[in-house]
């Protein structure tokens, strides 16, 4: 019962670490995906360390073989390159206080008021995946995820965000199907 429980909790954490993540896609919508079966990757080496490479090339890996595309190195249908940013981000916010006044028989009170201004900073990264017709070497589909930056997660915590923003983007991958 008590691991029952454990789990339960544990799935509402990854559940609510992975929520805060925005995706957004575009395609060609001339382009007939269902002809293509085939890809491979781009090289993006430089882009980011070989840690998080590996993570994307995994999580992307796996998510093209449950949709029914083959990696392969010789004259694949697609090409898949991936980029990573971030950007530091801020939020203000505002509260204003006041004591009113009024008029009383002896004629107009005072009145007095004060405001507040928060600045929030935190810095957001985003994933960014484009998939390319081998054959005419056009862009065909593009994907973005994007969440605010944490450094404290796990390397396990990294891995499963990669694989749910790969997988919330890739939803409607190939797009009609």
């Amino acid at each position: 019962m008590k691991s029952r429980v454990l789990l339960g909790i544990s799935a509402a954490l990854l559940v609510s670490a992975c929520s805060g993540i925005s995706t957004s896609t575009d395609y060609d919508p001339a382009v007939n995906f269902s002809a293509f079966s085939t890809y491979d990757w781009i090289d993006s080496e430089g882009q980011v360390d070989n840690i998080t490479s590996s993570r994307v090339h995994s999580s992307v890996d796996a998510a093209m073989a449950a949709k029914g595309f083959t990696q392969s190195t010789s004259n694949p249908d697609l090409a898949i390159s991936y980029q990573i940013t971030s950007a530091e981000r801020r939020s203000f916010n505002t509260v204003n206080t006041g004591w009113g006044g009024g008029y009383r028989g002896a004629g107009w009170g005072m009145s007095m008021g004060t405001s507040t201004t928060t600045e929030q900073v935190w810095n957001e990264g985003s994933l960014i995946l484009g998939i390319f017709d081998t054959g005419t070497k056009n862009l065909v589909w593009t994907g973005t995820a994007t969440t605010d930056i944490d450094q404290s997660r796990s390397p396990q915590e990294r891995q499963e965000l990669i694989d749910s923003a790969v997988g919330k983007m890739m939803g409607d991958f190939p797009p009609g199907s």
